[in-house]
């Protein structure tokens, strides 16, 4: 069972073991490696900061009371949210991210009354795209260059889900 929770001093060790890892941050766009417990502090306290502007909304993740992974939504418009998440390697492949989606859906579509979520993939993230698409998003188009993470460009893929 899936718990989302807001980040907090308790998920800064875990972040660092979670984040860690090439095979996890070289899918996030502000996700550097090596990751760092200076970076883990610098998350938690953005999310603090944001947690009063209602403009974006950050979660840990807890898997069998455990913290496997984040996910969030950033606010674009007051119709439109977009998604990003991310889970930590042993973690992957157990449908855990495909329940803390839905969970966040609920709350963009429910609560906060939007009418759009989209989320923006790395063009070669065939996994998240599949992701996706088992969660109700359809493809909506790839747009080259968009993102630049290092010295490299990077197309990604757009996803949506609209109501």
């Amino acid at each position: 069972m899936i718990k989302l929770i807001k980040f907090s001093e308790i998920h800064r060790d875990s972040l660092f073991l979670l984040l860690n890892n090439r095979n996890v941050s070289d899918w996030l766009l502000e996700v550097p490696y090596p990751y760092s417990l200076l970076d883990a502090y610098w998350w938690i306290n953005k999310c603090s900061e944001l947690e009063g502007r209602n403009k974006e909304y950050h979660y840990a993740i807890h898997f069998n009371q455990e913290h496997v992974g984040g996910i969030g939504m950033k606010l674009l418009s007051e119709h439109h949210g977009e998604l990003g998440f991310w889970l930590g390697e042993r973690h992957w492949g157990k449908g855990i991210m495909k329940d803390a989606i839905s969970e966040l859906l609920t709350l963009a579509f429910g609560d906060l009354g939007l009418k759009r979520v989209s989320a923006e993939v790395f063009e070669e993230n065939i996994k998240s795209e599949k992701l996706l698409l088992k969660c109700g998003f359809e493809y909506e188009g790839t747009l080259r260059k968009l993102q630049k993470k290092g010295d490299n460009y990077i197309n990604c893929k757009i996803f949506a889900i609209v109501i």
